[in-house]
């Protein structure tokens, strides 16, 4: 509230200017700013944290923790990325500016039961199982699977086949109908929860799949080989780092280790 007082200090001669003092009163502005206050308090909503659900690990005792990240001989297939070399040479070859890539992959333990590096320290050549696979998702004539693709397929054969048939049984209607955008979509929900099942299914053949990649490999061939890991369902795979043997395996294949 503003007050306005009016000096008339030395008489009231003509002529002379008044002065007058203004004062103004704050006092119902802060009645007026906690009453506002106190309404967007309780008004406002306020916004949720987006928070993720993380699964912990269990805190039952593991007796052999050497074997946690470790899979069977019988189920392991690890695939290393890299790129072409000149020939009987380490340097790295290109096509038009562009480096070309290369897959190798083996089966199980590397040089197999006997190992590519023996006891003595030296290397065993004709243990190397290491073989070398075209990166081609699929033929383009006939669209049939092939190179690195062809190996995954085949090693996951029984969990493709049950996811196809899980497939053929939602186009023909079998999770419900497929008319409209709600009943497709619970439809899709069932199929889903089906396929996740079939994945975890513990009695089912299936590999895992370590994946490594050396310096010279490119990003996009990472990108790649993780997109066929979802493409053929495989449920168990992993990105690990080269190890002193896997490097001797590809030199040795190459022939540039003699």
């Amino acid at each position: 509230m503003a007050e306005v007082q009016q000096n008339d200090a030395g008489g009231g001669k003509k002529g002379r200017q008044k002065k007058m003092t203004i004062r103004v009163d704050f006092t119902p502005m802060v009645d007026m700013n906690m009453l506002l206050i106190t309404f967007f308090m309780l008004c406002t909503t306020m916004i949720k944290s987006q928070t993720l659900t993380i699964a912990l690990p269990t805190n039952e005792k593991i007796e052999n923790k050497e074997n946690l990240n470790q899979a069977s001989a019988e189920d392991a297939v690890t695939i290393i990325l890299d790129a072409k070399r000149k020939q009987g040479s380490n340097d790295v070859d290109s096509l038009n500016g562009k480096v070309v890539p290369v897959v190798y992959y083996y089966e199980g333990k590397p040089g197999g039961d006997a190992g590519i590096i023996g006891a003595d320290g030296k290397i065993h050549s004709e243990n190397n199982n290491l073989k070398e696979s075209e990166f081609l998702s699929a033929d383009a004539k006939t669209g049939s699977a092939r190179g690195i693709r062809e190996l995954i397929q085949k090693r996951n054969k029984a969990v493709i086949d049950k996811i196809n048939e899980l497939k053929k049984k939602y186009e023909s209607g079998g999770f419900g109908s497929l008319e409209t955008k709600a009943d497709r979509e619970a439809a899709q929900a069932k199929y889903n929860e089906a396929a996740a099942q079939v994945r975890k299914d513990s009695t089912l053949s299936k590999p895992v799949i370590i994946i490594k990649s050396t310096p010279n490999a490119s990003y996009e061939s990472l990108i790649n080989i993780l997109d066929e890991m979802q493409i053929n369902n495989i449920s168990k795979y992993q990105i690990d780092n080269m190890t002193q043997i896997d490097s001797v395996m590809v030199l040795n294949y190459r022939g540039v280790l003699k």
